[in-house]
């Protein structure tokens, strides 16, 4: 069975909530680093797929697994996108109310800068969620056949 909207539009809604739930998680300092170079980067892509293998396991369980790596890369992209929406905005609010937050640089960029910050970070977060991705349906379509 080949990819259909439906399934994209789960993946894409649970990749969402997952990314705003980090990015309000990411307010808190010592939690920042851990959520955007090891959480964010590796694992959202295999903790959306795993959700949605657990929450919808008929729709997930005919999928090839070039489907499951197309899945990791859009749930990394949309959760990234999430994530940047969330965060970006409250880390620069917080700073008005608090001079002494951390904005991580963020008002530091110009337009242009950040735009190809966040594309960059995008296509790096798509390709590594893929191959997340890749192995989570490598692995869904191995305990099936066993």
């Amino acid at each position: 069975m080949t990819l259909s909207t439906k399934i994209v539009k789960k993946i894409a809604f649970y990749s969402a909530i997952l990314g705003a739930g980090l990015g309000i998680t990411a307010l808190i300092p010592p939690l920042m680093p851990v959520i955007s170079l090891f959480i964010l980067p590796f694992l959202s892509g295999i903790i959306v797929l795993l959700t949605a293998a657990k929450l919808n396991p008929e729709t997930l369980k005919t999928l090839e697994t070039k489907d499951y790596a197309i899945l990791g890369g859009i749930s990394g992209t949309i959760c990234c996108t999430a994530f940047l929406t969330i965060f970006t905005p409250m880390a620069l609010l917080i700073k008005l109310i608090v001079k002494t937050y951390y904005t991580y640089g963020i008002d530091y960029l110009n337009f242009f800068l950040a735009a190809v910050l966040i594309f960059s970070i995008m296509l790096i977060l798509f390709t590594i969620n893929a191959a997340g991705g890749l192995l989570v349906g490598f692995l869904i379509n191995w305990f099936n056949k066993n």
